[in-house]
């Protein structure tokens, strides 16, 4: 056991608190020329940082431009599954600097991932593991570039604060679950730093209840090491700034996947025996990464 996975002695403040974002509201979307006005500055006061990003940035534009117009053709002229969207994910992973190890077996097939939740990158890493169409936040949408990369893979768009849309949105779920069959969300809504769970929103379970045939529940724990969690999204900093400072750091940090032991949700009596489920298993599997460690 190393010092990272080490137990946390009783008189440590564990888990670390995080930032308090209440009150926090997102600036809105800068115009391009705000934008590279904004990136100009943060080079300016890190050249070398700026340099890494740059880096990256044409790393990810080339493999965009390789995978983007795959992935269209892939879909118009192919009714089988394109497997461009899973090679942009896993490649564009590599290219924000993320080693990713896979521990235990996917399911490969009629799948619905519950993973835990530190940042934007999860979506490659566990999108480029599974070539999975993932369950989003209705907020990534007014991102016009980033909005356009999420439907050419079916990303379906929710407003988890919309209680009166639940029954449309778990619709949606499972209309392109019966396409795709292979379906990955973040159940706590939004996210935590890798060293806690936060609650699960349990409505969007009730896309699974009743199950469609042979649905199987795949719970999920992305491990990212300590730099990998230093870097979750988190608190009061916007979505650029987590990636310059994520796009902008040297080196390459570890994220290890791990997959659960499947159950079947036509086992379970209601949406919230469901979520309960699911989380215990994904704390379980925390707490150890942790080196046993609390989590709640």
């Amino acid at each position: 056991m190393n010092a990272e996975t080490a137990p946390t002695a009783l008189s440590d403040n564990w888990p670390p608190p995080m930032p308090d974002a209440s009150g926090f509201v997102a600036p809105p979307v800068p115009s391009s020329r705000a934008a590279l006005a904004r990136f100009a500055r943060a080079v300016a006061a890190d050249p070398a940082g700026g340099l890494r990003v740059t880096a990256r940035a044409l790393w990810l534009a080339a493999v965009a431009a390789l995978c983007v117009p795959m992935q269209l053709l892939w879909r118009k002229f192919s009714s089988r599954e394109s497997p461009w969207a899973q090679r942009f994910l896993r490649w564009g992973g590599r290219a924000c600097g993320i080693r990713v190890r896979v521990i235990g077996q996917p399911v490969p097939d009629k799948v619905f991932y519950i993973a835990n939740h530190l940042s934007w990158t999860d979506a490659l890493i566990l999108g480029g593991c599974t070539g999975a169409v993932f369950v989003a936040q209705h907020g990534i949408a007014v991102w016009p570039g980033l909005a356009f990369l999420c439907r050419i893979n079916d990303t379906i768009f929710v407003n988890r604060s919309d209680r009166l849309g639940v029954p449309a949105q778990i619709a949606a779920i499972r209309a392109v679950f019966a396409g795709r069959s292979r379906v990955a969300m973040f159940a706590e809504g939004t996210t935590s730093d890798g060293r806690r769970l936060l609650p699960f929103k349990a409505p969007l379970f009730a896309m699974l209840l009743p199950p469609p045939s042979g649905a199987t529940l795949q719970p999920v724990v992305i491990d990212c090491d300590e730099a990998g969690r230093n870097l979750a999204w988190i608190g009061l900093e916007t979505g650029a700034q987590n990636a310059w400072r994520l796009l902008s750091r040297p080196g390459t940090w570890e994220v290890r996947v791990h997959f659960l032991e499947p159950f079947s949700p036509a086992d379970m009596p209601d949406r919230k025996a469901l979520s309960a489920q699911a989380r215990s298993a994904i704390v379980a599997k925390l707490s150890e990464t942790l080196g046993g460690r609390p989590v709640v």
